[in-house]
């Protein structure tokens, strides 16, 4: 019988065990060392795991746009970081030039949206009737706070904010500037398309207060429709007024180029509400900017979708007007402007 040695296999065995036993504490070591790993390096979650891109979705009513404002207020917003297709979305209408825009403003206020911009006060007052808790922003507005939209400048108060196009001293600073450039004008027309309550009321008195300073006489020539602005045109033309006005309204913005071709054939001196009217052929123009409204309607915009309330936003005025100056209308009515009037013009068209 081969004899076998025990002794000879303890050592073999021990060594056996503390191997294993090695092998065991390295596992654990390297299992502790990958739970450290973890905490200080996290895992980064897949492309599966990431969270969706929330997209915000509003609403854009736009009228006559010669000056490209849709195009600022569109720059501005991607400038803010909503990329358009990624993290935006914008349900944008369009009104043609006879119509105020109010029937598009009216549907995009009830569909799924978190905020609605409109371009003019009929679209904003449209909007505000078919759903008075829509947040809006509106571009451009004469009378904010007449037409309920705000209980006050500094703290609107309600659904909607924006910019007011009417502070006060403009109309009274339009006649003043119209008899700078047309001392002989005696009888102006004030022709008023402006829609809604207290912007007409409130340019009448600033132009009234202006006239008696200015020895000239005033008459308000109201319009809601293309009918009543042919009408109110015929109507200036009869009762010999020899010089006009534009009041701030949508109406006679989009038919800017029937009026002033209606003063070139009466030969009337006029100053107007929008520098287009100027390169239109008008004589003259006190004017806001328009497309730094549709910048500061998405300054608006981005506020809210960053949880501000429209209500809590204050509303602002123009940041200023400018005054343009068309030479060559000056010319066919026989006017030079006095030099005082050229320095302060910001643009003099040929």
């Amino acid at each position: 019988m081969k004899r076998v040695d025990v002794g000879a296999r303890e050592p073999h065995t021990n060594g056996g065990l503390q191997a294993r036993e090695h092998r065991g504490v390295t596992r654990r070591s390297f299992v502790t060392g990958l739970a450290v790993l973890g905490c200080v390096f996290p895992v980064v979650p897949s492309a599966q795991q990431a969270q969706p891109v929330r997209v915000r979705r509003i609403g854009l009513v736009v009228g006559d746009d010669p000056e490209g404002g849709e195009a600022a207020f569109r720059e501005t917003l991607r400038n803010q970081g909503y990329i358009e297709g990624q993290n935006l979305l914008i349900e944008a209408r369009y009104s043609l030039r006879s119509s105020s825009g109010t029937g598009v403003a009216a549907d995009l206020v009830n569909m799924d949206l978190e905020l609605v911009v409109v371009h003019s006060l009929p679209s904003a007052l449209a909007a505000q009737k078919a759903n008075p808790s829509m947040p809006l922003v509106i571009v451009t507005t004469p009378g904010i706070i007449s037409n309920g939209f705000a209980q006050s400048i500094e703290r609107p108060g309600g659904s909607a904010t924006g910019i007011d196009e009417l502070p006060p001293g403009v109309t009274a600073t339009r006649l003043e500037l119209l008899k700078a450039a047309a001392p002989a004008v005696s009888r102006v027309a004030l022709l008023s398309t402006t829609p809604g309550r207290g912007g007409h009321e409130a340019q009448l008195a600033d132009a009234q207060a202006a006239a008696a300073r200015l020895g000239v006489t005033v008459k308000p020539y109201r319009a809601t429709t293309i009918a009543e602005l042919k009408q109110a045109l015929a109507a200036i033309a009869a009762e010999g007024m020899n010089g006009l006005m534009t009041f701030q309204g949508a109406l006679s913005f989009v038919n800017r180029q029937l009026i002033v071709d209606f003063a070139a054939a009466q030969r009337m001196p006029g100053i107007y509400q929008a520098t287009v009217f100027a390169t239109a052929g008008g004589l003259m123009t006190w004017a806001p900017d328009i497309v730094d409204q549709f910048r500061a309607a998405a300054g608006y915009v981005d506020q809210i979708l960053k949880g501000a309330k429209a209500g809590d936003l204050p509303i602002r005025y123009p940041a200023r007007y400018y005054l343009t100056l068309n030479n060559t209308t000056a010319r066919s009515l026989g006017l030079i402007f006095p030099p005082a009037l050229l320095s302060k013009a910001d643009r003099v068209l040929p």
